[in-house]
């Protein structure tokens, strides 16, 4: 599985970035490396992608590189079922 990887850090145009991807290509499987983003940026682009992810793909898988294993704290509290970090 290829990730998609950001060399931007505004997290705004990334969910975009992601939200236009999700929305043209056929990705029941979709790997995101947000490994470069601070804990708060890429908790909440993980939340986010995982719920707009999920809306197209009820049953598909969201996995997703991160430098912070701490994020499984932050969002331990929301319903990520789709979502693995790796």
């Amino acid at each position: 599985m290829k990730f998609i990887s950001f060399d931007k850090i505004n997290s705004t145009e990334i969910l975009e970035r992601v939200e236009k991807f999700i929305e043209e290509y056929d990705c029941q499987e979709m790997g995101l490396d947000v490994s470069s983003l601070n804990i708060f940026d890429a908790s909440r682009i993980l939340l986010l992608t995982s719920a707009m992810h999920y809306n197209k793909y009820p049953e598909g898988k969201l996995k997703c590189k991160v430098q912070a294993k701490e994020i499984t704290n932050l969002i331990s509290g929301f319903s990520t079922k789709n979502l693995e970090i790796v």
